[in-house]
Parts: C-alpha cells; structure tokens; sequence
C-alpha cells in the first residue's frame, strides 16, 4: 500500500532531472490561487505558500491578487526556483466577475486546463469591528472579497473542473465557529464559506469535483508579523502547541486536500489552529495558576 506521504518525483523544468516532493504529484496539473502574494519585507502569505508548494509538487500555477507587484514577485520566485513557466501572474480584483472570469479564461488559455482552485483571498479591515458601529461599506466589502469571490471563482472554474475531476479548496477560519469582539462580518463569511462549501461539494460531487475548506486560526503572515508582540503573546497563550502555524505547514494541508490522496474526502472543513479551540476557554488561566502555586525554586 503506498504511503499518501511518501516523497515522489517529478520532472524539475528547470533542470530537467527529477524532484523529491511530498504529497502526491501534481505533474501535469494547472492550479488557480487566488489572493496569493509574497511580500518584501514578511514573504509569502497563506496563498503564496500553497502556490509554492503546489508548484514543488510539478503543477503550473496560475497566482492572482489585486496588487500585481505582490503576485509578480511571487510567479518570479517560483519561475526562478522550478523553471520557466511553473508559474503565471493575474492582477485580479475577485469581487470583478468580469475579472474573475478573465482570471480563468487566462489560466486555461495559457496551460490548457484547470484541475485545482485555491480560494484564499480575503480581508479583515480595520473598520470591521463590533456589530453596532459597523459601517455598511465596510460590511459590503468584506462579504464581496471574503464570499462574492469565493463564489464567482468556483462558478467559473467549475466547467473546467467538471470536466477532469477537479478540487477546490477554500479558506474559512476558526472565526466560523466563535465569536469575537471585532471581525463581524469576516467571521460572517467564514462562516457562510463552510455552507458554500458543503453546497459546492453536494451540487458536483457525482461528477467528481471535490470541495473542503481549511480553517486557519492565527497564523505567522506578513500582517501578523507586524502586530504588537503582547497581542501575539495572547495567541500563542491559547494555543495548545509551542508555536502558531506558518503558511508553509498549512500549504502542506492545502496540497493534500487538493491531491488525489484526499479523494474520499468531500465537502468537509479541516480546523488547523494547533488545537486553539480543542481546550476548554479556561485552560491558560488554570496553567498560569499552577505555575503561580510552585515555588520558585521548582520553576
């Protein structure tokens, strides 16, 4: 029986040799990402890592986000790292459907197909606070990039999906599962994500599109790198392992949904927030209580 996780190889375009990858591979594969950049300073993203470790595994891979220096930089990368066209960049603003449908007709006027879809791209503004002070626009916004771009990306990419079999994996978020003080309407669409996603799963599962959904909890980006560090102390309080994940292990999560090696799983959602909801919400105050009752001696 072979191991899902066993390194395989694939042809390196760059060097014409073979790669040691893990996951299944993705030779021959065309993949979307949406919302994934890499950034000077902080790297890549959540997308951009997904994009990268796809484009490890041999797929093409097709990079989109509003600021095209950002996806540019990112296609450079991994064009320098795996060879002349791995990688394409599509200034893409997701809530366009005239965008977005450009997005998809570029992908597979450029490589042929489409196998994979990762909708990433998503917002939390400063101004998406509480309930009543939120404004409309702000409102608006987030449901148009976080969900309007999650939908009008699997409805254009679904006729080419329907076709091989294909996967998409969208990104919902421990906010769909509790609240917060602030981030109403993110949690919102985090939330209705996880519906579109059982919805998607449900309407093309027969013809054999696969649709889950990750749910990150806070997670080492370029925009959490720049948070006060008592703000990450917090996080990484309430988190049952020594450290929040980066995007380069959830990439890993996004592959393997993505790949045949998760081809009995469909329309469900994968929690990866190194256990933050898996404790019971007073768990770091009795830690701390503890470790106040032993003598310092003993520390």
């Amino acid at each position: 029986m072979r191991c899902a996780w066993r390194p395989c190889s694939v042809p390196d375009r760059r060097r014409g040799g073979p790669s040691e990858v893990g996951v299944s591979s993705f030779g021959g594969k065309v993949a979307i990402i949406t919302g994934a950049t890499s950034v000077e300073p902080g790297g890549v993203n959540i997308g951009g890592a997904a994009a990268a470790e796809l484009a490890s595994c041999g797929a093409r891979v097709v990079v989109a986000s509003r600021t095209i220096e950002n996806v540019e930089r990112l296609a450079a990368m991994l064009n320098e790292k795996h060879g002349p066209g791995t990688a394409l960049a599509v200034a893409t603003d997701v809530r366009s459907e005239n965008q977005v449908e450009q997005l998809v007709a570029t992908a597979v006027g450029a490589f042929g197909g489409l196998h994979v879809l990762i909708n990433v791209a998503g917002i939390f503004p400063v101004g998406d606070g509480d309930l009543a002070s939120m404004s409309v626009d702000v409102w608006d916004d987030v449901m148009a990039v976080n969900l309007r771009g999650t939908m009008l990306a699997t409805k254009y990419a679904l006729p080419h999906l329907r076709e091989v079999g294909g996967a998409i994996v969208n990104t919902a978020s421990t906010h769909a599962f509790a609240g917060d003080s602030g981030l109403t309407a993110y949690g919102a669409t985090k939330a209705a994500i996880l519906a579109l996603t059982a919805y998607t799963a449900t309407q093309y599962g027969q013809e054999g599109v696969r649709c889950n959904a990750v749910c990150p909890g806070v997670t080492i980006t370029p925009p959490a790198l720049r948070l006060p560090a008592v703000m990450m102390g917090i996080y990484r309080r309430h988190v049952v392992a020594p450290e929040l994940n980066g995007p380069e292990r959830l990439a890993k999560l996004y592959c393997f949904l993505a790949s045949d090696d998760a081809g009995a799983i469909n329309g469900e959602h994968v929690r990866a927030d190194n256990g933050m909801l898996a404790q019971q919400p007073f768990v770091p105050d009795m830690r701390d209580l503890a470790r106040a009752a032993v003598p310092d001696e003993l520390d």
